[in-house]
C-alpha cells in the first residue's frame, strides 16, 4: 500500500506517521523500517530502498519525505510505483506539495492520499480540551481559548505548551498560562494596538518594555504593526462583509481577523489612514534623521487615542 501524507498541520502528519510507525515495529521489528529523503538520495537510491524485498522480514515499511525535491524520482513515478511489491508499505511525506503539479495529481490518483488542514480557532480550543483531558488533565474551555489566543494556531507549538503546563500542574488555568506561555509576536502586536487604543498609556509601556526584553527591536516591531493595521484596512474596506467573507476574500487568517474586527469596528476610515501616515513618517524619519527608535514609536503608539 502507498500512502501520501500531506497538508498544513505538520503535527496530524507526524502522529499519523508515529502511529503507523508503533503499529508496524511492534509487529515486524524495528529492522522492517526505512527512512529517506529525495532532497538527499540519488534515484537508483530512491528506486531500490521502494522496490528491493527484505530478506529479515515478510514486510517493509519505507517513509519517503520530500520525493517532490527529485525531478527524476517525479517524472518516473508512475513506473516506480508499478514495481514497488506488496510487501513494502510505503508513505510519502509532502507537507506543502504544490497542487499545480503533475507530482501532486500522480499522487492523488496513485496513492491512498491524506489531505491534513489546520484548525481554526474554535477547533483548536476543543482540541486543546480534548488533549489536556486525554493527558490526564484539566483545562476549562475559556483557558483553552485563551491558550489558542497566546500561541496562534500552530497545533505543534500548541502540544509542546501543553505538555509544558501539564508538568508544572495537572490543572491548566489562566495563572499558569500567563505564568509559563510566551504569546507570539502577533498576539503581542494586536494588544498593543488594543491597549493603545483603549489609552491605558501604563499598561502600555509595559507590554512594549516586555517585548524589548524578550529582544524584539523597534523596526521588527513596527513591521508588526504595519501589518496589524493592513489587516484594520482590509476590514473596513470589506464594509459588513461577515469574518468568515473577509478571510477568504483577502487570504488572511480566519483567527487573524476574528481578533481584529474588535478595533476595526471603534476605527473610522480616516482613523485607518492617519495610522497609516504616522507609521510612515515615522518610517521616512528613522531612514533619514538621527532619533531614539525607542522613543519615537513610543510616541507614536501613545497618540493614537489622543
Amino acid at each position: 500500500m502507498i500512502t501520501t501524507l500531506s497538508g498544513s498541520n505538520v503535527f496530524m502528519i507526524e502522529n499519523e506517521l508515529k502511529n503507523t510507525l508503533k503499529a508496524f515495529t511492534q509487529k515486524f521489528g524495528d529492522i522492517a523500517v526505512e527512512q529517506i529523503d529525495g532532497s538527499e538520495t540519488d534515484l537508483q537510491s530512491i528506486t531500490e530502498t521502494l522496490t528491493n524485498l527484505s530478506f529479515l522480514s515478510p514486510n517493509r515499511l519505507i517513509i519517503l519525505r520530500r520525493g517532490s525535491a527529485n525531478k527524476q524520482f517525479i517524472d518516473l513515478i508512475e513506473k516506480i510505483f508499478e514495481s514497488i511489491p506488496p510487501t513494502n508499505e510505503v508513505i510519502i511525506v509532502e507537507p506543502n506539495i504544490d497542487k499545480r503539479l503533475s507530482y501532486y495529481k500522480s499522487l492523488k490518483k496513485l496513492t491512498q492520499f491524506k489531505d491534513y488542514v489546520g484548525l481554526d480557532f474554535g477547533q483548536l480550543a476543543r482540541w486543546v480540551v480534548d488533549t489536556v483531558k486525554e493527558l490526564d488533565g484539566s483545562i476549562t474551555n475559556n483557558d483553552a481559548r485563551y491558550l489558542v489566543e497566546l500561541t496562534g494556531l500552530n497545533q505543534m507549538r500548541l502540544f509542546n505548551e501543553i505538555t509544558k503546563l501539564l508538568n508544572y500542574q495537572k490543572e491548566i488555568n489562566s495563572s499558569a498560562i500567563e505564568l509559563l506561555i510566551e504569546p507570539t509576536a502577533q498576539t503581542t502586536i494586536f494588544q498593543l494596538l488594543d491597549v493603545a487604543f483603549s489609552g491605558d498609556g501604563k499598561k502600555l509601556l509595559k507590554i512594549y518594555d516586555d517585548q524589548k526584553m524578550q529582544g524584539e527591536e523597534p523596526q521588527k516591531i513596527i513591521a508588526m504593526l504595519t501589518w496589524q493595521i493592513h489587516i484594520l484596512a482590509l476590514i473596513k474596506a470589506a464594509g459588513n462583509k461577515s469574518p468568515s467573507a473577509i478571510a477568504s476574500e483577502t487570504k488572511v487568517s480566519p483567527f487573524v481577523i476574528n481578533k481584529s474586527i474588535g478595533i476595526a469596528k471603534r476605527l473610522s476610515k480616516q482613523d485607518i489612514q492617519n495610522l497609516i501616515s504616522n507609521l510612515l513618517e515615522l518610517d521616512i524619519k528613522l531612514k533619514n534623521k538621527t532619533v531614539d527608535v525607542d522613543d519615537a514609536l513610543m510616541q507614536l503608539l501613545l497618540s493614537i487615542n489622543n
